[in-house]
């Protein structure tokens, strides 16, 4: 007997018992479609995350007062160090040979008012010259902010496309006037719309020069300071040159610790697939739970079928059918078995993906590596849980066999 005869038989089988071979393949559909959904949101947050992270380049860096905060100890000892000041970003730009843009960075949130309207809780964000290439933001109409206007402390702002559309529906911004908190601001530019980011907009926020930012908010707390090295190969030497700035700025002494924070982009991807990580092993974890159940139903299936077909078993080895053929047969009926569950599960779990990524902010980004290990998954399943039914089912005795009722 030839694979496809048994291949055929077994779907004959499915066919004529559907209930029975849904429930049997349930267990290899739900293991297989969660290996498949989870891997596809995990992709697709991994690409996400990476872009968003990566958006100005492999070599930017950035210094604060806190760095990589993961325990409430770590936090309240951050607390108690200096703060990071405009001084500081100027004493790195005028020192770090390797640094090719220094930008300061603030912020805080404000209610906007133009005429009759108002937008609450929009961030406003300080920038120095330099921003635009810091956060991969595009022009839409107008210019960015300059180091000029910095300097002379211009009361100039730049506005994301969302308080565009909420307050200048109708109006051409560049050229109004609105209000940010207490003061009053000239729309210079508005940036190109970014969407949204994990279901948070990118696009609700005002830029304004760091010093004017600090001029009208009292010029209290710390600031970050981003850099970007001349190139990616240098990345490390300009770190070490910040760190020599900064420590000497702060006084301390060889063998103290630093009191300011360094964080790259690796930093906070390392962080995420730690995160991630735990997530993911957990989750297929319960997928193999779920595929290991359905291995042992296709197990239980196979015997009970063995039982069942003992007398054509022994036809067929009265007509001359080695017991390799009757192995053969019965290890192809069980691999079909799992293999259409697996392949029943990839197009549920690739639907999941697709249909949760179009209704939500959770990215999903199908992978091929992640399809082939379902069909390799579920053809392993069927083999390995149909050998010991395929192997009784062949060392059955022919004469026995044909007296079974």
């Amino acid at each position: 007997m030839n694979v496809r005869e048994s291949a055929g038989i077994a779907l004959t089988s499915i066919r004529a018992n559907k209930l029975r071979s849904f429930l049997t393949l349930l267990g290899t559909i739900i293991g297989v479609a969660s290996v498949i959904s989870v891997v596809s949101f995990v992709e697709g947050l991994n690409r996400l995350v990476t872009d968003k992270l990566l958006n100005a380049g492999a070599n930017v860096f950035s210094v604060d007062k806190y760095g990589l905060i993961t325990s409430q100890e770590a936090f309240e000892e951050a607390e108690s160090r200096p703060d990071v000041t405009l001084e500081d970003a100027d004493a790195v730009r005028r020192s770090v040979e390797h640094a090719a843009l220094v930008v300061a960075s603030d912020g805080t949130r404000a209610t906007l008012r133009f005429r009759q309207k108002h937008m609450d809780g929009v961030r406003v964000r300080g920038r120095g010259a330099g921003y635009q290439v810091i956060d991969d933001l595009t022009l839409r109409s107008g210019r960015h902010l300059v180091e000029n206007d910095d300097q002379r402390r211009r009361t100039v702002c730049v506005v994301g496309s969302e308080v565009v559309d909420e307050l200048f529906p109708h109006t051409d911004p560049l050229g109004q006037t609105i209000r940010v908190g207490k003061a009053s601001y000239e729309v210079v530019g508005v940036i190109a719309a970014k969407g949204k980011l994990l279901g948070q907009s990118q696009d609700r926020f005002v830029a304004i020069p760091i010093r004017t930012f600090q001029k009208f908010n009292g010029g209290r707390g710390s600031i970050d300071i981003d850099i970007k090295s001349v190139d990616a190969a240098s990345i490390a030497l300009a770190q070490d040159e910040v760190r020599s700035v900064m420590r000497g700025r702060h006084h301390l002494a060889p063998g103290k610790p630093d009191d300011f924070g360094i964080t790259t982009a690796d930093t906070f991807l390392e962080l995420y697939r730690n995160l991630t990580g735990g997530i993911f092993v957990v989750t297929i974890g319960v997928a193999a739970i779920a595929m290991l159940v359905g291995g042992i139903v296709i197990m239980n299936i196979m015997l009970v079928s063995v039982t069942e077909r003992t007398r054509e078993i022994g036809v067929r080895k009265a007509l001359g059918a080695r017991r390799r053929d009757i192995l053969t047969q019965f290890l192809v009926e069980a691999t079909t078995l799992s293999l259409t569950g697996g392949l029943i599960g990839i197009l549920l779990g690739v639907l999941l993906a697709l249909a949760v990524g179009a209704v939500s902010p959770l990215p999903a980004a199908v992978n091929l590596p992640a399809v082939v290990l379902g069909i390799v998954l579920s053809t392993g399943i069927g083999i390995f849980f149909g050998s010991y039914p395929a192997a009784r089912a062949a060392r059955l005795d022919p004469v026995e066999a044909l007296r079974y009722e």
